[in-house]
């Protein structure tokens, strides 16, 4: 199950006590759907649920005197979806006059009948159920509201305020697409909306993100160290196997012997190892200085070979 489909069940499970907040999600359930009018009021959806919920709803608060057609469709990609249409248009009426549409020109949303935050929450609730999807947050953060016209789009921009989130809007195929993209805001839209469990799973995702992104930086930086090291080794390496090649180990100061040998026996150590492994530990910055020493004399030791091969004739 996806997490979309994962989010409408829990809304549809929700167990409302007063029947004002009951009808408000009926409320944003049908006035979200594909269609709400006199001449047609249908809700399309992928989910079975999700449309027998609006029968269910309808018949529930309401009663017709008709019925409401459930009917199982496939779309290109042999997908099924679900319309739910109210058949009858006395009954389209009545449904209209329920929640105040009745007027000329319909209201594009009545909301005189919704009293309270929870009721306004619960419409929200509805209209989700009717039109919205949801990207499982372990993949990116995207909520969104389908709906048929910019009118509409516009007013349930206005109500989420009321969740303190700003959707944005854009047209696509001819409807109108409100979304939400801040894990903060979506996080508390769910729980304004009663899917509060889901919510924190949102951050829950949104905290182990942030640990792997920590977790990552520090190993690349610990990679970029290494790398470091081992470049910073491999030069040593070789300036001192010139040293010894031309001038051998004994000749090195007697405090030099030790770890430029130890270097070139071990060249996978840091600074902190190789002053760990001395007969007279030294810190990092000491072996850091030593070898700065192996290296000034491998540079005068080079230099002076250059110049006697410039005197050669």
């Amino acid at each position: 199950m996806s997490f979309s489909n994962t989010l409408k069940q829990d809304l549809m499970h929700l167990r409302y006590e007063d029947v004002a907040v009951l009808r408000a999600r009926t409320h944003g359930l049908l006035r979200f759907s594909k269609a709400f009018g006199i001449q047609k009021m249908l809700l399309q959806t992928e989910d079975k649920q999700v449309a027998e919920l609006y029968a269910d709803s309808i018949f529930g608060l309401i009663g017709l005197d008709a019925t409401i057609s459930v009917k199982e469709y496939k779309n290109k990609n042999a997908k099924s979806f679900f319309c739910a249409t109210v058949d009858d248009q006395s009954d389209r009426e009545k449904i209209l006059r329920f929640f105040g549409y009745d007027a000329v020109p319909m209201p594009v949303i009545n909301l005189s009948q919704t009293e309270s935050e929870e009721e306004l929450a619960a419409f929200v609730a509805g209209a989700f159920l009717a039109c919205g999807s949801m990207v499982d947050p372990g993949k990116s953060y995207h909520l969104e509201f389908v709906v048929p016209d910019q009118e509409l789009c516009v007013g349930l921009t206005q109500i989420l305020a009321a969740a303190h989130v700003s959707p944005k809007s854009f047209p696509r195929r001819g409807s109108f697409v409100a979304y939400l993209k801040d894990s903060g805001e979506i996080e508390d839209l769910l729980e304004w909306m009663g899917a509060g469990d889901l919510g924190r799973r949102v951050m829950d995702v949104k905290i182990y993100k942030s640990i792997r992104n920590r977790v990552n930086r520090v190993q690349n930086c610990e990679f970029a160290n290494l790398e470091k090291t081992i470049n910073a080794s491999a030069v040593q390496v070789q300036q001192i196997r010139y040293i010894l090649d031309h001038q051998g180990l004994a000749s090195l100061p007697e405090e030099l012997r030790e770890i430029a040998q130890l270097r070139v026996d071990n060249p996978e150590m840091s600074l902190r190892e190789l002053g760990e492994a001395l007969s007279r530990p030294l810190t990092r910055s000491g072996v850091n200085h030593r070898l700065k020493r192996l290296s000034d004399l491998y540079t005068q030791m080079r230099e002076k070979q250059k110049r006697q091969e410039r005197q050669k004739p």
